[in-house]
């Protein structure tokens, strides 16, 4: 995920997000912009694909649970609620919550948070592609073992040993040997 696109503020209240964004700007943070209705966070959003949404949990025209089910795939929330609202957002979602009053180290830290989160959540899906890959030449791999071993009639061992002889002259990964063996005795 590119960090750099941004976050957008959308609470109710312009002032206090004026405010919000005052602070992730000192701290460096690039502020796409503010909204205080759902529709224009929906419209924004889309247009612009923030890393992060900082929100309120009343909006003019909608309330966060609203917005997240339109939003909720996209991108990552931080929500800033009253108390009472805290724990109900919480157990109906994913989103983190800060309370109201905003304090900038809570804020501050919650971004971060998140980020940190994010690029863990990256590394985790390159981790299972690589894996994916991985097992899919692995097949790839067993199958070109059993047609060697039926037509040629090497033992497992033998067969492996080609394909790796194979992938070693040629410069190139075992599973893509083993594609080449298919392609050319199907």
């Amino acid at each position: 995920m590119d960090f750099s696109r941004g976050i957008i503020i959308a609470l109710g209240n312009l002032e206090t997000a004026r405010k919000v964004e005052l602070i992730l700007k000192a701290e460096g943070h690039t502020v796409i912009g503010t909204c205080a209705s759902g529709n224009e966070l929906i419209r924004r959003t889309r247009l612009e694909y923030p890393s992060l949404i900082i929100v309120g949990y009343k909006l003019s025209d909608m309330t966060i649970m609203d917005v997240y089910d339109s939003l909720g795939e996209d991108c990552s929330f931080l929500a800033i609620v009253n108390e009472p609202y805290k724990s109900f957002v919480q157990e109906e979602t994913d989103i983190y919550c800060i309370s109201n009053p905003i304090s900038k180290p809570v804020l501050l830290n919650a971004v971060d948070l998140i980020f940190q989160s994010q690029r863990r959540i990256i590394k985790l899906r390159e981790k299972v592609e690589k894996l994916e890959h991985t097992i899919e030449d692995r097949k790839f791999i067993e199958k070109a073992k059993g047609m060697l071993m039926a037509s040629r009639g090497m033992s497992e061992s033998e067969a492996f040993r080609y394909i790796q002889k194979s992938s070693m002259d040629s410069g190139q990964k075992m599973g893509d040997v083993a594609k080449a063996i298919l392609n050319s005795e199907i």
